[in-house]
């Protein structure tokens, strides 16, 4: 006996678009299972990728979340910083080019070491990180009174400028490390 499409569908769009991305994510598992098992076996298995169950939560947003993981963004955050750190150490380079090429090695490094995908918060991260080293080296140059005045007329600007950068250089090395990881994690064809 198949259950009703009424208690089936739910309010929420975000629910459909859940089930079309656990659907695309999970290499379509839900299909395969339909061919096999009838049309219960794909309810259930999208009732389980989903991990909603009967309690109606669907875990996007939170410590462990799929779209956006605290967890992960800490680790994004940390590792971001340390590579601004080491990138401004290097000599003859440091500055704002080792701190850039810092942000896209930690990025680089997080996306061949995580298993799941994790753009976002690396992207912010590393927006944040591009961010704070603009406004930090207007503050570095100079007589403070001057970067502050400077601060004052371009800072929104200088702020959007650097995170922008920020954002993109973390979100490439992201990507970049987790082409990678599939490289590396898949067998050669010959």
């Amino acid at each position: 006996m198949q259950p009703s499409k009424e208690r089936e569908s739910s309010d929420d769009p975000m629910d459909d678009l859940d089930d079309l991305l656990d659907d695309d994510l999970a290499g379509g598992e839900g299909e395969s299972g339909a061919d096999s098992g009838g049309a219960a076996a794909t309810d259930t298995g999208s009732e389980t990728a989903r991990g909603t169950g009967s309690t109606g939560g669907s875990g996007r947003i939170g410590v462990s979340g799929r779209w956006f993981s605290g967890k992960a963004f800490a680790l994004a955050l940390v590792a971001v910083a340390i590579g601004v750190f080491t990138g401004g150490l290097v000599p003859l380079i440091g500055g704002t080019i080792g701190t850039a090429g810092g942000v896209f090695l930690a990025a680089f490094l997080l996306g061949l070491a995580l298993s799941t995908r994790r753009y976002v918060e690396t992207g912010i991260a590393g927006a944040a990180a591009g961010a704070a080293s603009a406004v930090t080296s207007v503050l570095g140059v100079g007589f403070l009174p001057i970067g502050i005045d400077y601060l004052s007329q371009w800072g929104l600007p200088l702020l959007a400028v650097g995170g922008g950068v920020g954002l993109v250089l973390a979100l490439l090395g992201h990507y970049f490390g987790r082409d990678l990881r599939a490289g590396l994690s898949q067998d050669i064809e010959g």
